[in-house]
């Protein structure tokens, strides 16, 4: 049985919107994109939150989980309470598996804090080497809009916030964060990022007001 929430999880679901149908939604797609995945990484893992849908779910899949920061992969370790996890601390263009040794990787809100575009090619370059033929990543991201949408896009995401509780310096610092400590692209950059790097169908699979969830395959 896996652990309690952790305070990560829970700090997450209140600054995404829509977080707890986003986690149903990537154990969904996985399960009409890929049955049975024989193995799965899950890269910027943090303390685990996003995985733990699918740890319930793919009973006889093997999981890895990968993260730069060694506190994640322990809160990750403690969280899980799984000894058939195997951990790496490491930042995902520096992990060193084989070419094609997964059916699945996800990057859950992982991605966006590499500051430019050719350094998250790298990361998602590395992801594509580490997928067997046909398998599948899944990547969410804060995300930007066109500069007539960003206006009401930013407003709707306040109002989540909001409502989930949070005061008003945590809103703000979230806003302060964009293009300081994570840096969005907009739907298009994505989907031509991915398509650059070799990915032969992309597929847009969830949207919010902050936040945007593709599904790649190889």
């Amino acid at each position: 049985m896996l652990g309690p929430i952790t305070e990560q999880e829970k700090g997450m679901s209140l600054r995404i919107a829509g977080y707890t149908v986003l986690r149903e939604s990537i154990t969904d797609l996985i399960l009409d994109q890929k049955s049975s995945p024989e193995t799965w990484l899950d890269t910027g893992c943090g303390a685990g939150g996003s995985i733990r849908l699918p740890l319930e779910k793919f009973k006889d899949t093997h999981f890895t989980l990968a993260d730069p920061s060694e506190n994640n992969i322990a809160e990750a370790k403690r969280a899980i309470g799984r000894d058939d996890i195997e951990y790496v601390c490491s930042p995902t263009h520096q992990l060193g598996f084989e070419d094609g040794s997964f059916d699945v990787i996800t990057a859950i809100l992982s991605h966006h804090y590499y500051p430019n575009r050719e350094s998250k090619k790298d990361a998602i370059k590395n992801c594509l080497r580490m997928l067997k033929e046909g398998g599948i990543y899944v990547m969410v991201e804060h995300t930007i809009y066109n500069p007539e949408d960003q206006a009401r896009m930013d407003a709707d995401w306040r109002l989540y916030m909001e409502n989930s509780g949070l005061d008003e310096e945590s809103i703000q610092n979230m806003f302060e964060r964009r293009n300081t400590f994570y840096f969005p692209l907009d739907e298009k950059q994505h989907l031509d990022m991915l398509k650059e790097i070799g990915f032969s169908e992309t597929l847009v699979f969830w949207r919010s007001c902050s936040d945007i969830g593709i599904c790649a395959r190889k």
